[in-house]
């Protein structure tokens, strides 16, 4: 840490780029700070014996920090990072002014300017790197991070640094706002870990917004009835200030921002007519549905579109369902029970298809309906019904056995009985009884 003062103009201020060479001095900043001090008479002799007494002590406590100080290498590491530290710290706290730098060696220790990048360092880790609720560091993960920002290849200049906290920051605001709505929703926080703070900020905001302030988050008649009002209304809906009424100053900006995006985004989406009020309906549970409180799953198990209602008549075990997707898959008005003769319908109208390959225009039906129309927590478990079992096993495997006795004329289809009782062992179909 030898001082050197060719950068230095003696008598220059070091602010505002009163010396053009200083303004290209690629040297940590300590090192111009250090020279310009020495060379102006700000950094006294004294302070300078000071600063090298302070150097060796913290070289070997970042080395052992990092690895050992027994070994030449690690030392050599340990300076650059101390260096590096105390340069974060100087030229941020000192707004890049030289004189301003040198002054804060000349009153504080060396130390104290490497500890305080360190500080900076770690206070910005501790802020989330993403609008994610998440659990705090562990101190292995904070040590990586010092190590990462003090290595030569990933060291961070003051620019970098201040748009990384402000980023973090904001960050930080969002779910700060989001976990103060989690309360007044009783949520604990523990069982948010992972959830992104704006869905749950706008799943509050929209509570609220459909015209409930206390008493939790909208259930699941609510959400769907509001949608329907939405959709209906003549005008459009006006903010009602009482949305924000309760709403901490600290957390304010952060809900009228997330406000505002729901006012010009979500609202006109919902009141346009374009947009089907099913896939709004399916769209919202899927939201709301992850903050659901335990006693509300039920509520939002049952939010559900009309076409899925109509279509499945409440029953939901795995032989109606593929009653359903054989219906859907061979064209006809889907139902979780049929009879014979529709069956056979089915079956025929599968036969007919040029190919029972998944790419089939007409097996895609099946999916796209899931995906439409099934409740969220369902979906999942469906397309897997589908396309691993009933569709591999029965629809190419079983019916595909079929289509050699519809090459001649079959007549009322009793050559298809066979199948349709084999169908019948995963499907909901009305048999005539055999007479003994």
């Amino acid at each position: 840490m030898n001082a050197t003062t060719d950068s230095a103009a003696p008598g220059g201020d070091g602010g505002g780029g009163s010396s053009a060479l200083a303004a290209y001095d690629a040297r940590p900043y300590f090192a111009r700070a250090l020279d310009f001090g020495l060379a102006n008479g700000i950094i006294e002799p004294p302070t300078l014996d000071a600063i090298r007494t302070d150097g060796a002590k913290g070289v070997v406590q970042i080395a052992n920090y990092f690895g050992t100080a027994h070994l030449r290498a690690n030392l050599d590491d340990a300076i650059e990072r101390m260096v590096t530290l105390a340069s974060l710290y100087l030229e941020h706290t000192s707004e890049g002014n030289l004189t301003r730098a040198a002054r804060s060696l000349q009153a504080n220790t060396f130390l104290s300017h490497s500890r305080g990048g360190s500080e900076m360092l770690k206070r910005l880790f501790a802020l989330p790197a993403s609008p994610t609720v998440d659990e705090p560091p562990e101190e292995a993960e904070v040590k990586e991070f010092l190590r990462a920002r003090t290595d030569a290849s990933g060291r961070w200049s003051v620019p970098t640094y201040r748009t990384e906290l402000a980023q973090r920051q904001a960050f930080q605001a969002q779910i700060e706002a989001a976990l103060w709505f989690a309360d007044q929703l009783e949520m604990p926080h523990d069982s948010l870990i992972g959830e992104a703070a704006d869905h749950l900020l706008h799943a509050g905001l929209f509570t609220r917004v459909a015209g409930r302030t206390t008493g939790g988050l909208l259930d699941a008649a609510e959400l769907k009835a509001f949608l329907k009002k939405v959709r209906s209304a003549k005008r459009k809906l006006r903010l009602n200030p009482a949305v924000l009424e309760d709403v901490p100053e600290q957390h304010r900006a952060v809900c009228e921002q997330h406000l505002k995006r729901l006012f010009a985004t979500d609202l006109p989406r919902i009141a346009d007519p374009k947009t089907p009020l099913d896939n709004l309906v399916r769209e919202y549970h899927a939201r709301f549905s992850a903050f659901a409180r335990l006693q509300e799953i039920d509520d939002y198990a049952a939010l559900v579109t009309d076409e899925w209602q109509t279509v499945t008549k409440g029953k939901t075990d795995t032989d109606s369902m593929n009653t359903v997707f054989l219906c859907i898959a061979a064209g006809l008005p889907p139902k979780p029970t049929i009879g014979a003769m529709e069956a056979k319908a089915a079956i025929r109208a599968l036969c007919a298809l040029p190919d029972l390959h998944d790419d089939n225009e007409s097996l895609r039906r099946v999916p796209e309906f899931i995906y439409r129309n099934a409740p969220h927590q369902m979906i999942d478990g469906l397309i897997a019904l589908w396309e691993e079992e009933f569709l591999p096993e029965v629809v190419q495997g079983l019916i595909l056995e079929s289509s050699e006795l519809l090459v001649g004329n079959d007549g009322g289809g009793t050559l298809l009985d066979p199948t349709v009782r084999m169908l019948a062992q995963h499907c909901h179909i009305k048999l005539a009884s055999r007479k003994g």
